[in-house]
């Protein structure tokens, strides 16, 4: 099951719910409300410039065949 987060309009939301009330739970269940208002950077996943900087140069060097720091396994 896949899992979205939409923003819905405070005029539409109580026809959005009864649109939702017509699946199965199985099918469509609302997980929580959220106020995106009050969200912040820390409520999402995160990487540094500095982190994706390192990860972006370990991945070159790996395509370019410097692999000594690296263990390969297979399954």
């Amino acid at each position: 099951m896949k899992t979205i987060t939409l923003k819905v309009d405070d005029s539409v939301f109580d026809k959005f719910q009864w649109l939702i009330s017509h699946f199965s739970k199985n099918e469509i269940s609302m997980v929580n409300e959220i106020d995106v208002t009050r969200l912040d950077k820390q409520d999402f996943d995160y990487i540094s410039k500095e982190d994706l900087d390192s990860l972006t140069k370990t991945s070159t060097m790996y395509k370019n065949g410097d692999k000594k720091d690296f263990e390969e396994y297979k399954f």
